[in-house]
């Protein structure tokens, strides 16, 4: 597997910090703690394939390497940011399927939601500033969850579609203003916002068919719709926007977008660089996607037969390695 340099240098600081929210959890009454657990080792980055959604709480300790951030604060606000993350997964999994384990998930919710709340009122006194931010913050995050329903935010601009995640911020505002830094947390925000907004791209170019499935609103679809004239602002997805999901021009014209926000976050001063690699890292990932599209559709224009030897080949183990087979 390839080194993440945003999290893997980090183990042992995201480790400490699973292991408090664990404490926390641990503290529910049953079955709902016995649910929070599960919910907190789904998000486990070194245990699980879930390393991206480090982004909700992990600003807090990138900010104890590069700025000095002390380790205590750093953890403390991380977890109540992961704690907070939590919430909101789960807030969003009711909006998007109502009938699944909704009671479990709005129950738990509140739980997380005061655990988080606590654990940051640890760290900033109710007249600080911090709750300045903490309201505008989760008041941007609910105008874009019930925006996206009748909005083309993708088409408004591009980075709009970063609002829904917008509690991310908490971590490194909290983080600059323990540093007595707030100067920086325009800049800081602006930078994390072109994170989360190629991260949403990614996503949706992933879960494009799930998403027209859904109705769920979705850039990439969004994208499509534009160049072809459709409105998109009701999320309904004709047979001509499906025909056209893997046509290379969109694809090319949507994974430039994200090129263009990447070239202007490595323009940006005072940084973090992690958030450059992060979305270096989520840009790649987006080219990539397009890429084995691209790849696949060629040896299917090739003919069946060299399809086939295609595919089997790419299962085929590398030499050396007999014993995987």
């Amino acid at each position: 597997m390839m080194r993440r340099e945003w999290l893997d240098p980090y183990t042992p600081d995201v480790e400490a910090l699973f292991a408090a929210a664990e404490d926390k959890l641990r503290q529910y009454p049953e079955p709902l703690a016995r649910h929070a657990l599960e919910q907190l080792h789904q998000l486990h980055p070194v245990r699980t394939d879930s390393g991206l959604s480090c982004i909700g709480y992990i600003s807090p300790l990138w900010m104890h390497h590069t700025d000095g951030l002390p380790l205590d604060k750093a953890l403390l606000l991380g977890t109540a940011c992961l704690l907070h993350m939590l919430y909101f997964l789960n807030m969003d999994d009711v909006m998007d399927e109502p009938e699944e384990d909704a009671v479990a998930k709005l129950t738990l919710g509140n739980l997380y939601y005061v655990d988080a709340l606590q654990l940051y009122s640890l760290l900033f006194e109710p007249s600080t500033v911090f709750w300045v931010h903490f309201r505008r913050v989760i008041q941007d995050w609910a105008v874009s969850v019930n925006g996206e329903r009748h909005i083309d935010y993708f088409q408004l601009n591009p980075l709009l579609i970063a609002q829904k995640a917008s509690p991310s911020q908490l971590g490194a505002i909290g983080s600059l203003l323990l540093l007595e830094q707030p100067a920086r947390i325009p800049s800081i925000c602006d930078a994390l916002n072109i994170v989360l907004m190629t991260l949403q791209m990614t996503d949706d170019f992933t879960d494009m068919k799930q998403d027209a499935v859904h109705g769920n609103y979705n850039s990439y679809l969004s994208h499509i719709s534009a160049a072809l004239h459709h409105d998109y602002a009701i999320h309904t997805v004709n047979d001509s926007i499906l025909n056209h999901i893997y046509n290379s021009y969109f694809m090319d014209s949507y994974a430039e977008i994200a090129s263009q926000f990447q070239n202007a976050l490595t323009s940006y001063n005072l940084v973090l660089p992690q958030y450059i690699v992060l979305n270096s890292y989520l840009y790649n990932a987006l080219v990539q996607a397009v890429l084995d599209i691209k790849q696949r559709k060629k040896r299917l224009y090739q003919g069946g037969f060299h399809y086939w030897i295609s595919e089997s080949s790419s299962m085929l183990p590398e030499k050396g390695n007999a014993d995987s087979v």
